[in-house]
């Protein structure tokens, strides 16, 4: 699997917005998607689904909370 796709497919997830396989596979040009979302799991990558009711799957990235965030709390106080 080329890197370059998988970073497109991270670069769109990370933007916050759902996507179905489908959706992805039109926005980076590639025909399986759900393989670089499997990747991307592996990778430590929490990305949620849920079956639709035309049983597409609607993709999603969850961010971890518990992330070292060095920019929060920054200005607070002032």
């Amino acid at each position: 699997m080329k890197t370059a796709i998988i970073n497109k497919i991270r670069a769109l997830f990370l933007t916050g917005a759902k996507y179905t396989a489908k959706e992805l596979n039109a926005l980076v040009g590639f025909n399986d998607s759900r393989k670089a979302i499997s990747v991307l799991r592996s990778t430590g990558m929490k990305i949620s689904d849920l079956r639709l009711p035309n049983h597409c799957k609607l993709y999603w990235y969850v961010p971890d909370n518990n992330q070292l965030n060095l920019w929060k709390g920054l200005n607070d106080g002032i």
